[in-house]
């Protein structure tokens, strides 16, 4: 999980990117995920010995968070329409 909201913001990075080079400000982008520990890590509310396994690429979400480009939050899978197809 942590790895797709990596993906998804480099993705939405680029579109942010673009609309600001064409004169729109753009506000934090929120993400939406089911995972709580993912969300932990991304708002930083996970202590970090407890997640030594994972790959330091993946820490640029919640460096992105700090920024105040994206916002990260859990939501219930059923009720989580973007996660529907890995239901």
């Amino acid at each position: 999980e942590l790895a797709g909201l990596f993906h998804n913001g480099k993705e939405a990075c680029s579109m942010q990117i673009a609309l600001q080079e064409m004169g729109h400000e753009q506000p934090a982008t929120p993400i939406v995920t089911d995972n709580s520990t993912a969300v932990g890590i991304a708002n930083d509310d996970v202590k970090q010995k407890k997640s030594k396994a994972i790959d330091t690429r993946f820490y640029w979400i919640r460096d992105r968070v700090r920024q105040g480009q994206f916002i990260v939050y859990w939501r219930k899978g059923k009720t989580n329409k973007a996660d529907y197809p890995s239901k």
